[in-house]
């Protein structure tokens, strides 16, 4: 039997309360009052996707939508030629599903560690989207940060050298998910070397190459395969290009 579409409902022990949820801090559900949020909670479905779970496949019909609470997810569409491109990284404060026209979904969604999401009906939360003009309009402004952030990584691909893509992928990843208050030096990176390559348009022998060469010049710590410690920020700042960090943002994997 293949189990990579089991899921786990959670406990009501386990439901996190959303007054407490650290997540809604950089969720949609963050800009709604109480009894918008009330409404949104009755409907939903804590669930655990265990590492390595799909959360959907490419293609498959969208019945649910998916606010991840804790954990990490990436996004990948299988081509024509037999290759696959990451699409991007999802993290606390996420959604996924069908918050569209068409309910297929574009690629697949996996687990990369352990991840927790709030489950939605699609036409409950769809429902919501309708009676809340403050939920339908935040997830409107999710919507156009998606189309700019995607802009921003076609740009990335297309126009930076090794080191410009990996100094502007760990600076994004360490501003996006800030662990109890961090200063956004401390990067998680749960996923595969293997994965950030594909994801920056690189091989996996260039992305260790560029890690190794941060590591050196003093750039960054790898106190393990799944962490970094940004040491230098200036340089990497001046690597990426950036003058100031974007804005974070709730991003959408459909």
């Amino acid at each position: 039997m293949d189990t990579r579409n089991q899921t786990t409902l959670l406990s009501e022990d386990e439901h996190r309360d959303c007054r407490t949820c650290l997540a809604r801090q950089m969720s949609v559900c963050g800009k709604i009052d109480q009894v918008a949020l009330g409404r949104l909670q009755a409907i939903s479905r804590p669930t655990l996707f265990t590492k390595g779970r799909i959360v959907f496949e490419q293609d498959s019909p969208l019945d649910h939508i998916f606010l991840i609470t804790g954990g990490m997810v990436k996004l990948f569409r299988l081509l024509a030629d037999g290759g696959r491109q990451i699409t991007g990284f999802l993290g606390p404060g996420d959604l996924l599903g069908g918050i569209k026209r068409s309910a297929g979904a574009y690629c697949t969604a996996q687990a990369i560690v352990d991840v927790t999401a709030c489950v939605f009906p699609r036409a409950g939360f769809l429902r919501l989207l309708q009676e809340y003009p403050d939920l339908c309009f935040s997830l409107l402004i999710t919507a156009t940060d998606e189309i700019e952030a995607h802009n921003d990584h076609i740009i990335l691909l297309g126009h930076r050298r090794v080191p410009q893509r990996l100094a502007a992928f760990l600076l994004v990843m360490g501003h996006r998910w800030k662990t109890n208050g961090a200063d956004g030096t401390v990067v998680q990176l749960p996923m595969a070397r293997t994965d950030i390559a594909d994801y920056l348009g690189l091989t996996i022998e260039t992305v260790s190459r560029a890690f190794a060469e941060f590591k050196r010049l003093g750039y960054i710590a790898l106190p393990k395969t799944s962490q970094a410690v940004l040491l230098n920020l200036p340089a990497l700042y001046e690597l990426a290009g950036f003058e100031d960090m974007p804005t974070p943002r709730v991003s959408l994997g459909l």
